[in-house]
């Protein structure tokens, strides 16, 4: 009989489904606002952790597009990231200096977006961000927000690119005069 209790919950867990982290359903856009001071951007390594509810787990992620210039002062750096769950508590970041240890990083906020669940949560953290440290430095404020307030429009000052329609463009336009009306 003791063996039963032994054996159940291994059974029970063969059954139970584990999120996929390959699901297509899993990607996040994740958003980081750097500080608009002197000295707030760095070119440095930067790691997020994420903290879910379910089971007290946590992920790390490094963070950078190698072909881009992230975290510059007063820019937003996006990354698409596959998360294990999505019953996120909190966020914290880190990051590893370059080359010298002057270097500084500060973060205003990050959003974190999930279109297939329609989640969205915000982490306000308007603060300098400590590096070497794990535990990482953690958002101030953490909320989750309705999906739609996640998405606003970019700021007067970000770059616009004019949109052009194709039938507007002329060396896109198919031509006409060989076209013959089916009926």
């Amino acid at each position: 009989m003791s063996l039963l209790f032994l054996l159940l919950p291994l059974l029970l867990c063969a059954f139970v489904e584990s999120p996929n982290p390959e699901d297509p359903r899993n990607v996040w856009d994740v958003v980081i606002k750097t500080c608009d001071l002197p000295g707030a951007g760095t070119d440095a390594s930067v790691f997020l952790k994420v903290f879910y509810e379910t089971n007290h787990g946590s992920e790390t992620f490094e963070l950078d597009n190698p072909k881009r210039d992230d975290f510059e002062r007063n820019t937003r750096s996006h990354f698409k990231l596959n998360l294990k769950q999505r019953d996120l508590v909190n966020l914290g970041l880190y990051w590893w200096p370059g080359f010298t240890l002057s270097e500084q990083w500060c973060v205003d906020w990050i959003i974190m977006l999930n279109s297939n669940w329609e989640l969205c949560f915000e982490g306000v953290f308007s603060k300098w961000i400590l590096h070497y440290k794990d535990p990482p430095t953690y958002a101030t404020q953490f909320h989750r927000l309705a999906f739609e307030d996640c998405v606003n429009p970019a700021p007067p000052t970000a770059t616009r690119h004019p949109y052009r329609r194709v039938d507007d463009i002329a060396e896109l336009r198919l031509p006409t005069d060989d076209l013959v009306r089916r009926d």
